[in-house]
């Protein structure tokens, strides 16, 4: 019978004690938590060698009524080679448009790290079915394809 009400003190404590939202304790606005929902990274690598990383947040999840024409994405990323030309596909179609952002500007909230050593662009493509696959090619190598489903 003791082991019965200790039982059931520790449930009632504990379960008093439990969060029911991951994003409670961290304060987020809720563009922030679909931000944090729409960011997907990858290394950038070539087999077993590694030339950046990518972070990438679907901007349509995250503004659903700014973004309704295309497949807009913001894309923060760091290669070791500057030198080689880099491209953004989506579903094995390239972008119609990449435009480079400065460190701070308005989507940077969105991913975790702003580096001045990153590169940051909005990246623009024509409308797409329901399962987006986004990858970054540079050269010789690319990132694993980031998978993003449309909320539609």
């Amino acid at each position: 019978m003791k082991t019965l009400w200790l039982t059931l003190i520790f449930v009632v404590l504990f379960s008093g004690c439990a969060d029911k939202n991951a994003f409670e304790k961290f304060h987020m606005n809720a563009k922030e938590e679909r931000g944090v929902d729409a960011l997907l990274n990858s290394k950038v690598k070539n087999a077993h060698k590694v030339n950046g990383i990518v972070s990438v947040v679907y901007l349509n999840r995250v503004y659903p009524d700014t973004f309704k024409e295309d497949e807009v994405f913001y894309v923060s990323f760091y290669l070791k080679d500057k030198s080689k030309e880099f491209s953004f596909w989506l579903n094995g179609e390239k972008s119609i448009l990449a435009q480079e952002l400065e460190r701070n500007n308005i989507y940077s909230y969105l991913t975790p790290l702003k580096t001045k050593w990153s590169k940051y662009y909005l990246v623009k493509f024509k409308k797409q079915k329901d399962i987006l696959t986004f990858s970054l090619h540079n050269d010789s190598f690319s990132s694993n394809p980031l998978v993003f489903e449309k909320d539609e």
